[in-house]
């Protein structure tokens, strides 16, 4: 199940996610990489074409599950996925993933 999110002082809209859809997006992602599903157009629609191929593609390579330990015996280890890594962004991963999940859903065509 997702929300969307209106953030009104700040003007922005947004997407809350719950674990099993990122999971979700993230496996559905995964598998079509693997099955070499994902092209994009030679000519991107954007101000800096080049630059935005090369960042999809490094945000990618380090996108992954990051586990965390249980603070204490009693804790539970989390598990997260994240590209946040040296200072990195996973933003443009993340809109991919988006995408893809959403575009694979037919209730979900606009």
């Amino acid at each position: 199940m997702t929300r969307h999110r209106v953030d009104h002082a700040a003007q922005r809209y947004g997407l809350v996610a719950t674990q099993d859809i990122k999971l979700g997006m993230m496996t559905l992602l995964k598998n079509i990489l693997c099955d070499q599903c994902v092209n994009l157009l030679p000519e991107l629609v954007s101000d800096d074409a080049k630059g935005n191929r090369k960042r999809l593609r490094e945000q990618l390579a380090i996108y992954s599950f990051q586990f965390k330990s249980a603070p204490d015996t009693f804790g539970k280890q989390r598990m997260a996925l994240n590209g946040k890594v040296g200072g990195m962004k996973d933003n443009v991963c993340i809109v991919l993933q988006l995408g893809v999940y959403f575009s694979s859903k037919e209730l979900l065509y606009a």
